[in-house]
């Protein structure tokens, strides 16, 4: 007997061929070691005395075909076949038998022979042809298991590797349905597959994302493109976690695409570290605005402090020096006394404006609320005016609803507002014309309205006019600029607001609200 390959399918095409032989006559014994001589088959013949002689020997490393005669006194022969099918799976089995029909044949088809062979068709060819088609067979099933060994090697690696890496992994088809999850997916999601087989994976994406996510990754998929994406996904504790998303596709031989392999990837400390870093740049440039801000705001201070202050200095050295140098009578002594009075006033009163700006700027502001009767401060106030008025015949009155109730308000403060809004309405309003002042309630708020009939504001410069200096970039007006900005810092430390309306050519109505006793709660 020659040598062989271990595997009856591995040996080559032109090796002696090893068959070990079961049959108890020994006329057929040699009747099949004719046929082989006469097919030209190079082969080597062992006889097996018994079945259990038969299963001893039986070894994929001696023998490459077993040929078994089916009727052994004594012997379940369907039982045998198994048995051998057992022992060596990929043998190839050629049963002889002197008598029998097709349902013998199918039935040892089913137990695992390779064929059936009557004894009284035994031919050279026929045995020849017999013998290759159960070593074809034999071969096709060897390559079968080992190639199912490999793929089940290769899932168990897969698995192995696809549960050991940090990521929620996961193997979708090309709509999107998933097949496959591994162990991290479901330690997060706290879902079983039954929850989460083919689309049920929508149920732990956050519902403003999901539309996006679905619709780009069906998009990507339809291309056969990596696909990529964040988004949050939520965890088995209801908590959200931002991931890194990427799907690649997996292709067979030809290069057609056979399913997605997908991974997530946890950012959501990198997604926090951006928010930070983002809220850390939002402080920065905010920072540098306010220190761009807080840089022109001082130099406007200093523009108008050196502009507005320079006439009232100017004013009391003028009128100091005339009384210290001349000989004034004492009328004209009296005059530049008041002259310097009015200087030392108009003084004070832009430093207090700009205190109060100061103040505002650093949240140092304050007010004291107390209960502020509105009609009796709006007849103070035009009382105050009056004179004011006088020159340029402006008409000026008050006019409250009935039953009007007190305010939660800092009466100086109050007053205050009063005055800068009188002072702006009859500055800009020609003679002959009015100003008015109204208050009526609103709801748990007491609004005030003081409505000029001057020429107006234009209707994109009406944003600005609580800004501070407005009034100091147009050169046709005088002051400051900080009345109407102090006016809202005043309006705002009491919890109303103040707003503005004008028309060209009809005048300018400024309206601001003050909470009522009861209101401020």
């Amino acid at each position: 007997m020659t040598g062989g390959v271990s595997e009856p399918g591995e040996r080559a095409e032109n090796a002696t061929l090893r068959i070990l032989l079961l049959d108890d006559d020994e006329f057929d014994r040699r009747a099949v070691r004719r046929a082989l001589l006469q097919s030209g088959v190079a082969a080597t013949v062992e006889e097996a005395a018994s079945a259990s002689d038969l299963l001893d020997r039986l070894d994929p490393a001696a023998f490459d075909c077993v040929l078994l005669d089916y009727y052994l006194p004594g012997v379940d022969s369907i039982a045998l076949l198994r048995d051998v099918q057992r022992a060596a799976p990929d043998m190839p089995m050629v049963m002889l038998t002197g008598r029998g029909d097709e349902e013998v044949a199918v039935e040892l088809m089913k137990a695992g022979a390779a064929d059936y062979l009557p004894k009284a068709s035994l031919t050279p060819e026929r045995l020849a042809s017999s013998l290759r088609h159960a070593l074809e067979i034999s071969r096709t099933a060897s390559a079968r298991r080992r190639a199912e060994h490999e793929l089940r090697t290769q899932e168990a690696y897969f698995r192995t590797l696809a549960n050991a890496i940090p990521q929620l992994a996961w193997i979708a088809d090309s709509e999107g349905r998933r097949s496959w999850y591994n162990d991290r997916w479901y330690a997060f999601s706290g879902l079983t597959f039954d929850d989460v087989r083919d689309f049920g994976w929508h149920r732990i994406h956050h519902p403003d994302h999901l539309a996006r996510v679905r619709d780009g990754q069906r998009t990507a998929f339809q291309r056969g493109e990596v696909w990529e994406d964040t988004y949050p996904l939520r965890r088995h504790d209801g908590v959200y976690r931002w991931f890194l998303a990427r799907a690649v596709p997996i292709r067979d031989e030809s290069g057609g695409i056979v399913r997605w392999l997908g991974t997530n990837t946890d950012i959501t400390e990198w997604k926090e570290a951006e928010v930070e870093r983002e809220r850390l740049l939002a402080l920065e440039h905010a920072s540098r605005t306010s220190a761009e801000r807080a840089t022109r705001l001082r130099d406007e201070i200093l523009a108008v402090v050196a502009h507005d202050l320079r006439d009232p200095v100017h004013a009391i050295a003028m009128a100091a020096s005339n009384m210290l140098e001349l000989p004034l009578p004492q009328d004209q002594r009296v005059k530049q006394l008041a002259v310097m009075r009015r200087a030392a006033r108009r003084m004070d009163r832009l430093i207090g404006d700009l205190l109060d700006v100061s103040r505002m700027d650093s949240g140092n502001f304050a007010i004291k609320p107390a209960a502020v009767e509105i009609p009796s401060l709006l007849d103070e106030a035009v009382d105050a005016f009056e004179l004011q008025a006088a020159p340029g015949s402006v008409a000026l009155a008050a006019e409250c609803s009935p039953d009007l109730p007190s305010v939660a308000g800092d009466r100086d403060r109050l007053a205050q507002v009063l005055s800068n809004l009188l002072s702006n309405a009859i500055k800009f309003t020609p003679a002959g014309g009015r100003v008015r002042l109204r208050a009526a309630h609103r709801d748990d708020m007491v609004q005030v309205s003081v409505e000029d009939s001057g020429a107006g504001i234009p209707a994109d410069k009406l944003p600005y006019v609580f800004d501070r200096f407005w009034q100091a970039e147009h050169a046709a007006r005088s002051g400051a600029g900080l009345g109407l900005a102090i006016a809202k810092g005043i309006v705002d430390a009491h919890g109303g607001t103040i707003w503005a309306e004008s028309t060209v050519g009809r005048g300018t109505t400024v309206h601001f609200t003050i909470p009522t006793m009861s209101g401020r709660g």
